[in-house]
């Protein structure tokens, strides 16, 4: 079934326009745009689509880990495969070996930096970053400290969503 929630909202307004007492009595305002109009219809579609979403996203989820999981596996296959390459051009005492597939050779590594005692580096090589700290600032806020260069925002409505 499909609902357009233009015109949802158009029937709804009608309803309000026709009957004005709806603006004070909540209870009845809801039965009558229940039983007059196409608006808990479309709400239900809307609920039951935000399910699915939930589902489809949780599976992404899942097979997501499960890819990062077989590219970890297949990256370490590479290492290996890359590892058995090495020590048989070594043993053969190969520098380069031509291929139909490729050309292996063996280079010198670049040097790659060991830290052995953290302790010891001077703050000269100690990369810091500074992030604030929202919680701390949010519960200033909240109980009325001045924060420079902070404010709270002015929260809009949001929507929950209950099916148990």
């Amino acid at each position: 079934m499909t609902f357009n929630v233009a015109q949802v909202q158009q029937e709804i307004a009608g309803l309000l326009v026709a009957f004005p007492e709806l603006a004070d009595d909540e209870v009845l305002r809801e039965d009558m745009v229940q039983g007059s109009t196409s608006a808990f219809e479309l709400l239900s579609e809307l609920v039951r689509k935000i399910g699915a979403t939930q589902a489809i996203a949780s599976g992404t989820s899942e097979w997501i880990g499960q890819l990062q999981e077989r590219k970890a596996r297949l990256e370490r296959r590479e290492h290996a495969l890359r590892g058995f390459i090495m020590k048989i051009m070594q043993t053969a005492e190969l520098k380069r070996a031509e291929l139909a597939e490729a050309t292996l050779s063996i280079r010198q590594g670049t040097p790659k930096v060991v830290i052995y005692n953290e302790n010891e580096i001077t703050p000269d090589f100690i990369r810091t970053t500074t992030v604030p700290d929202k919680q701390k600032i949010r519960a200033a806020l909240l109980a009325k400290e001045f924060v420079p260069g902070c404010s709270l925002d002015n929260a809009g409505p949001q929507l929950q969503i209950r099916t148990t």
